[in-house]
């Protein structure tokens, strides 16, 4: 009996605490300095999400992009800026300027526990908006570019209408929490013990940040998806199969376009493979992302 006991009150701990890693704020960074990238210069920019949520951000305006041409960087969860840094040389070579976030509980951001992208879509929402903000009354072409949770956080606010991007990358996104969740799990965890265990383990994570894991599902949101988009994705990967990729760009509407990276996991594709990531998104953004005339 006492042994039952005993085990009971370990599993709920075990629950309890893996629960309050998984929502767990980043660490607290210094974002005073940023690497120098070259094509033009960087700026801090301080913003309030819509539930007073202070957030930090850079915007880095590229000397060959127009005023109105834009692109969102949204890092993943318990990432920083330098993870989308390599991204923002990218797009400001290509004629784009470019802001980079800090979700909240990130880096300089206000600290809150993470909600693998739900509640960060105010977030985004409040970046979108300082990029419409800054020439009134004129047409902005504004992109996103999310990786995995940055990816959910801007489905989130997609379905929610919170955002209408002109074009969209998603970068190695969950389909919806379940699946993210026993895939992580069954990396640590005999198959037998996932349904024992991912239940009570939403449960904790639903009370800890305040919502239904129900809500956690990008596939769903981005069937309300206005614009064209990519999906990119690795196919080794193992927080997120590959038929849950499909499953995902089935329900996205047209236009659409898919491309797998062979060999690739749940890493960053832009350093795993830079041609294939070069060749993939340079070829979207020639086909739905005109930009604009520098000297227009």
């Amino acid at each position: 009996m006492f042994a039952s006991f005993g085990a009971a009150v370990a599993f709920v701990s075990a629950t309890l605490v893996t629960g309050w890693l998984m929502v767990r704020p980043g660490r607290r960074r210094d974002d005073g300095i940023i690497h120098p990238i070259q094509f033009g210069p960087w700026h801090p920019l301080a913003l309030e999400a819509s539930d007073g949520l202070r957030l930090h951000a850079w915007v880095h305006l590229s000397r060959k992009a127009h005023p109105n041409d834009w692109v969102l960087l949204l890092h993943g969860v318990r990432s920083n800026l330098t993870a989308v840094q390599n991204r923002s040389r990218f797009f400001s070579r290509r004629g784009y300027n470019v802001v980079l976030l800090h979700f909240r509980g990130h880096g300089g951001s206000g600290r809150s526990r993470i909600s693998w992208g739900y509640h960060e879509r105010k977030d985004v929402q409040a970046a979108f908006e300082f990029i419409r903000s800054l020439r009134p009354g004129e047409k902005m072409r504004v992109g996103i570019d999310g990786i995995s949770m940055g990816a959910a956080a801007a489905a989130y606010a997609i379905g929610d209408g919170l955002v209408d991007p002109d074009w969209m990358i998603m970068e190695s996104c969950y389909d919806n929490i379940h699946h993210a969740l026993k895939n992580r799990l069954a990396m640590r965890f005999d198959s037998s013990l996932i349904p024992l265990i991912s239940r009570p383990l939403e449960l904790v994570v639903e009370h800890l940040v305040r919502l239904r894991a129900e809500d956690l599902d990008p596939a769903k949101a981005m069937e309300k998806a206005l614009c064209p988009v990519l999906l990119l994705a690795g196919d080794s990967e193992q927080v997120l199969k590959k038929v849950e990729v499909e499953y995902l760009y089935g329900c996205i509407p047209e236009p659409r376009r898919l491309v797998l990276f062979p060999g690739a996991s749940h890493e960053d594709l832009l350093a795993f493979d830079p041609r294939r990531f070069a060749k993939a998104v340079g070829g979207f953004l020639r086909d739905f992302a005109p930009r604009s005339s520098v000297s227009a």
